[in-house]
Formats: C-alpha cells, structure tokens, sequence
C-alpha cells in the first residue's frame, strides 16, 4: 500500500469539459506539476502520460478529474471523467452562504495546494447542505474570509472588485486567476485585499467561482443578502469569451 492510500498524499484536477475539449489544461497540469514538487513527487512524462490517456477516452462529458497518487516517490496516475448539472436554477438565481465554524489555518501549507485529503471540505459541504444553504465560508484566525468548501470568492464595491489574497489561505483557483487576468486586461478595477466578516455588510454584491461552473452569483452569506451588480452581469456575458 502506497502513501497515496495510506496518507492521501497526492492531488487531483477537476477541468471543465467543453465540446470535447479540456479547458486550461495546460494551466491545470503546471499547477499538478507545482504541487507534485512540493509533495516531493516526480513528474516525469506528466504531461505526455496525462495526453496520451486522455486521447483514448471519451469526452462527451463536462468534467475531466485527473489525480495522481505518490508511489514512492513516483506517481500512479488516474484520469476519470463525469457530468455535472450547474444549470440548476440555485446556480442561476444565486447561491445561499454559511459561514463556517471551522476555521482555515493559513500557516497551514497543505492548503494552497489541491490535495486529496478533501474530506474536511466534503464533509462540511455536505453539513451545509442539510442546514439549507449551497456552500460554507472559510474564516481564518484573523477573522478574514478565504474561500469555500469548493469555490474561491469575489465581491463587489461600487465598480471595485475584490478578493482576498492567496496569503490568507486560499487555494489558488485556475478560474479566479484566469478571471483575474481577464479584468486586469480589460481594465477593470480589481484589487487583492484582506476581507473581514464585518466588512461583509459594505459589498454591493458577491459572487464565486470555480473551475466547472465558472462565476455564480451569491444572493445571501450567513443573513446578509446581495443584489445582482449591473457589473457582474456585464462580466458575466463576457466570461465566455475567456476560454
């Protein structure tokens, strides 16, 4: 039994699918490689063994799920695939918030990196579920917000869009840095800053996002609600053109 079973120690991808087509795959494979190092696992012919299964398999789905699991120091490598359904109305009409008890350690290195020790986040996800809400918040030990049990967050200010940084303990999204990118480039006002609970009450509007279902608009946090921003929605209609 290898330290991939016995410890969780290794990392998976979850990459939307789109037409048959992987998206940000390469961007998705660096950050595996990133964190394949970090791990001290090599990542000999990643890139090809990760092409050369994908070719054989049938991509008439919107979900690709590759994972790797350290054999001594080498990697086993699974690719699977599956659909999701984000065309539920709650995904369009907007997604309900629960701040977490649980707290996000940001000293805590494993974070920033998308491992398979996922329990905590699955099981909480399932918790808020049965209390009525969509997706639970992470706090830090200093009170700041970081990100969801399966998504990074976004809100907005005025014409100011904001995020925390990666510092306070957040693993950093392929979508929220894409997107990032994207407003930065089409001039956008976008700033990383440090987001406290009680700051909640000043945003206009909040949103998250993840790789499979991109940006979402989040109606309610904990009982504080929010509006559709016209600039979300403009953000929104352009998204596509990300891909």
């Amino acid at each position: 039994m290898n330290d991939g079973i016995r410890y969780g120690k290794g990392l998976f991808e979850t990459i939307k699918v789109v037409d048959s087509s992987p998206i940000y795959l390469e961007d998705h494979i660096k950050r595996l490689e990133k964190s394949m190092n970090f791990l001290g696992i090599n990542t000999n012919n990643l890139t090809k063994n990760i092409y050369e299964k994908i070719k054989n398999m049938d991509l008439n789905v919107d979900c690709l799920r590759i994972m790797v699991l350290d054999n001594n120091g080498d990697y086993d490598l699974v690719i699977t695939t599956r659909n999701t359904d984000y065309s539920d109305s709650k995904y369009t009409k907007g997604l309900r918030l629960k701040v977490l008890k649980q707290l996000r350690d940001k000293n805590n290195p494993l974070i920033y990196h998308k491992t398979n020790n996922y329990l905590l986040n699955h099981y909480l996800h399932k918790k808020v579920l049965e209390d009525g809400f969509d997706e639970g918040i992470f706090l830090n030990q200093d009170g700041n917000i970081t990100e969801g049990t399966y998504t990074n967050i976004f809100f907005i200010k005025q014409n100011t869009i904001i995020t925390p940084p990666i510092n306070d303990g957040i693993l950093p999204g392929i979508f929220r840095q894409k997107l990032i990118e994207f407003l930065k480039i089409n001039s956008y006002n976008i700033i990383e800053k440090s987001i406290n609970l009680n700051d909640l009450k000043t945003m206009d509007c909040a949103f998250v996002t993840n790789s499979l279902m991109e940006m979402r608009f989040v109606k309610q946090i904990s009982n504080i609600t929010f509006l559709k921003h016209k600039l979300f929605i403009e953000i929104s209609e352009k998204i596509i053109k990300m891909r």
